[in-house]
């Protein structure tokens, strides 16, 4: 699903050295050069009529990349728990070097995520449910929609919102940081679109017993067949996920949030390293997905 990741590719321009013809060749060869990484030769080319050069990676991905190799492991680094500080030291990068390409590497996935749900089965059992994070601190709470399919818990669709602050921490946040806006609807409402667009006829959606669901899947995919179930506590505190029951409804969407949650550093229930902007979060988790 990542075939441009590794930098190592090339594209095949054409060049015309046939004398029978009486064509003028377009391209010509105009030297090459040594890629410090690997010391590889790569060649270039010059255009006759403008007479602009450019070489077999300016068409790649990773063109102008110095340490084009290092994205393959830090997708897999920043995908197992490792910070983003952590990964730089591992793969003996500058922490700026891992930010920028984390955007990079997000832009990919994002488009082979795109691709994929496309090409893919059409799901017919779907689960439906929040999840919830903050952005630099508690009283700035966000929330993550999200849409897994039942049985592979494969992830078809995610969102981050901003979302007011609720329970003891509200009075604070409204004083320190004023009201927040909620984006809650607007976010549900995008994912249950991906439901509609890829989902096959007889749809089946199972959620929680959240007053806005029925309402909100009703008006998105009229023919979707939407069943609730009571919600129940986490097996331990603070772990909102993983229910102590023995047959839990939704555990697909709920073990998919949990293995999201230990898998991605940010999101950890105790930790240090916070998301500090809602489209790095956004980013993180689409690599994630």
């Amino acid at each position: 699903r990542y075939p441009l990741v590794t930098g190592v590719q090339t594209c095949a321009l054409p060049i015309f050295n046939n004398k029978e013809t009486s064509l003028r060749p377009p391209l010509v060869r105009r030297g090459c050069y040594r890629r410090k990484f690997d010391g590889r030769k790569i060649q270039r080319f010059q255009c006759k009529s403008c007479t602009k050069t450019f070489s077999n990676l300016t068409l790649t991905p990773t063109w102008r990349q110095q340490k084009p190799f290092i994205n393959s492991p830090l997708v897999f680094k920043l995908c197992s728990g490792l910070s983003q500080r952590r990964a730089a030291r591992e793969l003996s990068v500058d922490q700026k070097t891992v930010a920028r390409r984390l955007i990079f590497l997000a832009d990919i996935a994002r488009k082979a995520n795109a691709r994929h749900i496309v090409q893919r089965p059409p799901p017919t059992d779907l689960r439906f449910d929040d999840m919830e994070s903050s952005i630099h601190t508690k009283l700035k709470p966000v929330s993550i929609p999200m849409l897994v399919e039942h049985g592979s818990r494969e992830i078809l669709a995610l969102r981050v919102c901003s979302m007011p602050a609720k329970g003891r921490l509200a009075e604070k946040s409204l004083k320190k940081y004023g009201p927040r806006k909620d984006e809650r609807p607007t976010a549900r409402q995008a994912v249950l679109e991906v439901a509609k667009r890829i989902g096959a006829q007889g749809l089946s959606i199972k959620t929680d017993k959240c007053p806005q669901y029925p309402a909100l899947i009703k008006l998105a995919i009229p023919g979707a067949i939407h069943t609730t179930v009571k919600g129940r506590r986490g097996c331990v505190v603070g772990q909102g996920e993983l229910k102590k029951i023995g047959f839990d409804p939704l555990f697909s969407f709920n073990h998919t949030a949990a293995m999201t949650r230990a898998n991605i550093n940010r999101l950890f229930r105790k930790t240090w390293c916070t998301s500090k902007r809602e489209d790095r979060l956004q980013d993180h988790l689409d690599l994630y997905t």
